[in-house]
């Protein structure tokens, strides 16, 4: 067997091929001064993606299409990683773009302080007269090197972080709960949820390398509610995963917050099934209130406790869905049955 690479970049992959082109020739860009493989992880295309990839597989021979039937992203990450060699691991989905600098840049940062995780600052691009991308400054990401602040709060683009292999491998294979194909529209919330509660050196790259593929095409960020459908079952899953460890009391009173700083921002009219399970993240192992808000907030929540002072800041403050909604009644209603326990 030939030597292992240096990185191993695996980007998931479903039809969608013209903005997966573009996402492979930054890839392979990026990859070129490095010794490493891209494994782009066909899920189930049709017709398969090496049919239609066959002049990029001819002209680059560290890039492999791996196939498998119709799972989803978060499956699809978990076959590539398993194929993986490479010292470090990179997800890229498969409409998102990395800058030429990225892996080497990153690779050297934690070579060089021992670390577990690289992050980097998110950059925007236009592209040139040749079609190749160029990159330009766009959000300065908070740095942190606490890892549930990173994995909870701060929660990249899940083509921002780059992994030690290693430290992966022995998180996600096995998960700490397995995928479910109704959490795909959050997949990198379920890669973090599944990252909580282990010990990691995170660090900050202060340079904009990655970006958001710009297409027309279908994307789940242009519907918050399933995301937040998804989140919810992926929280879910957290919790039930974790209910009788110890080791683990920590981080979910951090998941508890969180739930309750997510249904402190819901408009005031959402879907009532969803308020309540969200609450009942938060009681399965409530915090503080210093930890789910600030100010007017706790001074509430000293005199009536948190949940009511929650409800009653929500109710004062908060939106109505009219204004923010992606999906009508039926429609999330249907998306509410289909997210069941």
């Amino acid at each position: 067997m030939n030597p292992a690479p240096q990185l191993s970049v695996i980007i998931p992959a479903y039809d969608r091929v013209e903005p997966l082109r573009l996402t492979l020739r930054c890839a392979l860009e990026a990859a070129r001064p490095l010794d490493a493989e891209i494994l782009v992880v066909d899920d189930g295309s049709s017709p398969p993606l090496s049919e239609r990839l066959a002049h990029e597989i001819a002209a680059h021979p560290r890039l492999r299409i791996l196939r498998q039937p119709n799972q989803g992203s978060i499956v699809a990450r978990q076959t590539g990683l398993a194929a993986a060699r490479g010292a470090y691991v990179q997800f890229i989905d498969s409409d998102d773009l990395v800058h030429p600098e990225k892996f080497t840049r990153e690779i050297a940062l934690l070579e060089q302080g021992a670390g577990d995780i690289a992050y980097s600052d998110i950059a925007s691009y236009r592209l040139d007269a040749s079609g190749a991308p160029v990159f330009f400054p766009a959000e300065t990401v908070p740095a942190t090197g606490d890892a549930v602040d990173f994995l909870l709060r701060l929660q990249p683009l899940p083509h921002n972080p780059l992994y030690r292999r290693d430290w992966l491998v022995s998180r996600l294979l096995p998960p700490l709960f397995p995928p479910d194909r109704r959490q795909d529209p959050a997949g990198d919330v379920w890669l973090y949820y599944n990252l909580l509660g282990a010990e990691a050196r995170i660090l900050k790259l202060d340079l904009p390398l990655c970006a958001i593929g710009q297409h027309d095409e279908d994307r789940y960020s242009r519907c918050w509610e399933r995301i937040g459908v998804a989140s919810l079952l992926i929280a879910e899953d957290f919790m039930r995963a974790t209910k009788d460890r110890r080791e683990f009391d920590a981080v979910r009173r951090s998941v508890a917050a969180t739930a309750l700083q997510a249904w402190r921002r819901l408009p005031v009219d959402f879907h009532p099934g969803y308020d309540r399970r969200l609450l009942e993240i938060w009681r399965a192992a409530p915090a503080p209130a210093r930890a789910v808000g600030l100010g007017r907030f706790r001074i509430l929540a000293a005199c009536v406790g948190v949940e009511r002072a929650a409800r009653w800041l929500r109710r004062l403050r908060n939106h109505r869905y009219a204004t923010c909604r992606t999906l009508d009644d039926p429609a999330l209603n249907a998306l509410m049955a289909s997210a069941s326990r």
